[in-house]
């Protein structure tokens, strides 16, 4: 499910998958470019929800620049060398 139209983005647990062709639909998570910064939400209703908990809604959406929606999460594991007892 992995083609031209996605990205891998590294977040501080793994990484993201976004799909750049995907129109967002209620309830999905997208990452977005606000005020400077890149970062998670979710569509709910006319607002964005933010990983934070802020609500970005009428105005101030026009400064919002959906880059995808989130398709997959990948969570890094413990790398063998941090891991007492690895798993082989």
């Amino acid at each position: 499910h992995f083609d031209g139209n996605c990205r891998a983005i590294e977040t501080s647990a793994g990484y993201a998958v976004i799909d750049i062709s995907l129109r967002p639909a209620q309830g999905d998570h997208i990452l977005i470019s606000f005020c400077g910064s890149t970062q998670f939400a979710i569509v709910r209703g006319r607002a964005l929800i933010t990983s934070d908990g802020d609500a970005i809604e009428g105005e101030a959406l026009n400064d919002v620049e959906v880059k995808g929606v989130v398709t997959f999460l990948i969570n890094r594991t413990s790398r063998i060398e941090e891991d007492p007892i690895p798993v082989i």
